[in-house]
């Protein structure tokens, strides 16, 4: 019985996860991505405890602490190469000491990827790298079974090629004022 109730817990914490997601990739910019990409790898790192997936429970876990780093690396300004680096060398060891299946390998790449385009100042930059990164992470989710992944990768990719859409036609729009305002 206490298996189901982990179980229904864990599905409920994915489903919030995809709630957040879906808001996630619409903020304006970047600071605003990578607060809401915290509370998300924090919500998963939960999630993937209550289905029993450990390596997704670290590698969550240390994305929420990398994105903590990115966000007051950005508000510095920084644009040192070392913490991308530091933390794709940490999900890698990470991965690997809690390897579950060879399906792990997906996560570890898609998280990887995540973590250097989190690391990038422009949020458009951040919604392009996701359709490299969401994928990935989908594959492992449905190997998984988390429904709250698939959906929240699906979600997120989703999301991504709204925010990048509508990031192209506001700026041709302005480009198209401009022009009439010149012309």
């Amino acid at each position: 019985m206490l298996d189901i109730v982990t179980y229904v817990i864990g599905q409920a914490l994915g489903i919030l996860a995809v709630i957040l997601g879906v808001i996630c990739f619409q903020m304006k910019n970047a600071k605003g991505i990578l607060i809401f990409q915290i509370t998300i790898a924090s919500v998963f790192a939960l999630h993937y405890l209550c289905l029993g997936a450990y390596t997704a429970v670290a590698v969550n876990a240390l994305a929420a602490i990398q994105n903590v780093c990115y966000y007051f690396r950005n508000k510095k300004g920084s644009k040192s190469p070392i913490l991308p680096i530091a933390f794709t060398s940490l999900i890698v060891i990470i991965s690997l000491l809690t390897w579950d299946n060879w399906y792990c390998v997906f996560l570890m790449v898609g998280v990887a990827i995540g973590a250097v385009c989190l690391s990038l100042s422009s949020a458009q930059n951040i919604r392009f790298a996701m359709f490299i990164k969401c994928p990935l992470c989908l594959i492992y989710n449905a190997i998984v079974f988390s429904i709250g992944g698939v959906l929240y990768e699906s979600a997120s990719l989703l999301s991504s090629v709204i925010g990048t859409v509508k990031y192209y036609s506001d700026k041709k729009k302005a480009l198209v004022w401009g022009e009439k305002k010149n012309g």
